[in-house]
């Protein structure tokens, strides 16, 4: 890996691209894939302990969106940091 991009054997690269937004209640972020570019994989991570991913999909063919919600009753800020693997 160099500067976020991976290069497979016999194949293209894949960059990682990272978005991330913050929220009192359930954030949710986009990580988007540059103009040609198709996700191929991604995932999300939640900045509070006691929150949960409760959402980590692809959105279209060339995005990556994940969320975040608390498990407890804590008004709580924190922040979901989505990533999106593009090739």
């Amino acid at each position: 890996c160099q500067s976020g991009t991976w290069q497979k054997n016999g194949g293209g690269t894949v960059q990682m691209v990272t978005a991330t937004a913050s929220d009192w209640n359930q954030p949710i972020a986009t990580a988007t894939c540059p103009s040609g570019k198709k996700v191929t994989g991604g995932g999300g991570m939640c900045s509070f302990s006691n929150a949960i991913l409760k959402r980590s999909s692809p959105s279209g063919n060339s995005a990556w969106v994940a969320g975040c919600s608390q498990n407890t009753n804590q008004n709580q800020y924190y922040s979901v940091t989505t990533y999106a693997l593009c090739q």
